[in-house]
């Protein structure tokens, strides 16, 4: 039997509806374009541009230089006065203190991998006029995880991020209100302080940080390649700016003498000799940049008195981390000494 019930019409969106996820767009599109315009975190390159975000505040600084993001330092290597810029992972954070040096600017993370140093390499090549030499350090590159989230992606999520706003909000405010022209620093010269040594502490954590690692030889064969490609890149940009840009990639000693883990420090310096020999091998025409690889990992910068430096658990703070006295000696062997104060 036919149901007596009449039929429901389907629902309909009302014009109130409609203007509500109008506007609610409009806002979105309105707030991430402030988060652009202002961009505290570099990820736009529009950071110091503008006279409302000229001077972020120290807590937006600090947030940068820790968030270990390298489109972060996009504003620092604009700015620069120097032609000479230090990269590198967290060694090159925590082993350089370049603030004898006006010259260099140190741009480093903690983790970061031969993905984040290319970025970087590509931000200062592509961005300057004049010659410029990049130091390069690499320990032993292996095999990288694809990216996650491609660059649109990521910057999407930053023009959308709260946390973004939160940052543009103190970076407008401190900037109309301060009375600062520009903010100290946005790549800090001073090495990162660390803790005393604990040795026990210092090799369970490298054991754990060497297991989710994949020292396999496809994986450094793969690592090797990658390093090469970022020379390869550093020559494209070269001949199309007709600069020629210099390139010194380095690697430095894995550990202190005695360690517990020989196997990789062997592992680490045969690799660092493969990296030797690609390059050694390498064409790279006319119009190239000047690219060299010295391989500092078996022989140590410096006179004979600072190479067993190198070897000396009282120069490092963990079987990773080497001391600023240790970066000193490897600036000088790759710069010659830092210019005489009052110069």
């Amino acid at each position: 039997m036919p149901s007596s019930d009449p039929e429901k019409s389907p629902p309909r969106l009302t014009r109130k509806w409609w203007a509500g996820l109008i506007g609610g767009l409009v806002m979105m599109a309105v707030w991430s374009l402030f988060n652009v315009l202002v961009d505290p975190t570099g990820e736009f390159g529009l950071s110091g541009r503008f006279v409302f975000n000229r001077v972020p505040p120290p807590a937006v600084i600090a947030a940068g230089t820790t968030g270990n993001n390298p489109a972060f330092f996009t504003r620092a290597i604009r700015e620069t006065e120097g032609d000479v810029f230090l990269i590198g992972p967290s060694r090159t954070l925590r082993g350089f203190d370049t603030c004898d040096r006006p010259e260099v600017l140190r741009v480093a993370g903690s983790a970061w991998g031969l993905r984040d140093l290319g970025r970087v390499q590509d931000t200062i090549l592509e961005g300057r006029r004049g010659s410029a030499t990049l130091l390069i350090e690499v320990g032993a590159p292996t095999a990288e995880r694809p990216e996650i989230t491609n660059p649109a992606q990521a910057a999407i999520s930053t023009a959308l991020s709260p946390r973004t706003s939160m940052f543009s909000l103190q970076t407008v405010l401190h900037s109309l209100e301060g009375e600062e022209k520009r903010p100290a620093t946005y790549a800090p010269c001073a090495s990162l302080e660390s803790a005393p040594p604990n040795w026990v502490e210092a090799e369970r954590s490298v054991r754990y940080a060497l297991g989710l690692l994949d020292m396999s030889p496809r994986s450094l064969a793969q690592g090797r390649s990658d390093l090469l490609d970022l020379a390869d890149h550093a020559d494209q940009v070269c001949r199309l700016t007709r600069t020629q840009h210099r390139l010194i990639f380095f690697t430095l000693p894995s550990s202190p003498a005695p360690s517990p883990f020989d196997a990789y420090d062997r592992i680490f310096q045969d690799n660092a000799v493969r990296i030797a020999d690609d390059f050694a091998r390498r064409t790279p025409g006319q119009g190239a940049c000047a690219i060299s690889y010295v391989n500092f990992a078996d022989h140590p910068p410096g006179s004979p008195s600072q190479q067993t430096l190198w070897r000396d658990r009282e120069y490092w703070s963990d079987y990773v981390h080497f001391s600023p006295e240790l970066g000193a000696i490897a600036l000088g062997a790759l710069l010659g000494p830092p210019p005489a104060s009052g110069a």
